[in-house]
């Protein structure tokens, strides 16, 4: 039957940059090794790794979490009244993703589950 779906485990803890900033430095300074913070913090080894790994390369601010934007273009999408610029803005942002696609070799036919991508070199490119 496999296993559930989604998260149903204990929720993700937020580390501050001073907790993080501590445990590195308990490595760094100190020589303690990743199984014993393991066990000290309850904390993956992988985690401690990717954190010095990130200090090193970037000091403190290599720490702070990583802010994702979203797309913006989304919106868009679902929203079902447009005003003209966002029309137009909308048309724009699809010639610009298919202009991407275009120079990376492969063109989109179809839509939904029957979208099909074909390489641009199947397809005949000359104008009449």
């Amino acid at each position: 039957m496999g296993r559930s779906k989604g998260s149903t485990g204990i929720p993700r803890r937020k580390w501050s940059i001073d907790e993080k900033l501590r445990i590195v430095k308990l490595y760094l300074d100190e020589h303690r090794s990743y199984q014993s913070l393991e066990t000290e913090y309850r904390l993956n080894r992988g985690v401690i790794h990717s954190w010095v790994k990130r200090f090193i390369e970037n000091g403190e601010d290599g720490l702070a979490e990583k802010v994702y934007q979203r797309n913006r273009m989304i919106s868009l999408f679902s929203n079902k009244s447009l005003t003209d610029e966002e029309t137009l803005r909308l048309e724009n942002f699809k010639l610009k993703v298919e202009n991407e696609r275009l120079k990376k070799g492969y063109q989109v036919k179809g839509v939904g589950s029957s979208k099909e991508y074909v390489p641009t070199s199947k397809t005949n490119i000359k104008s009449s």
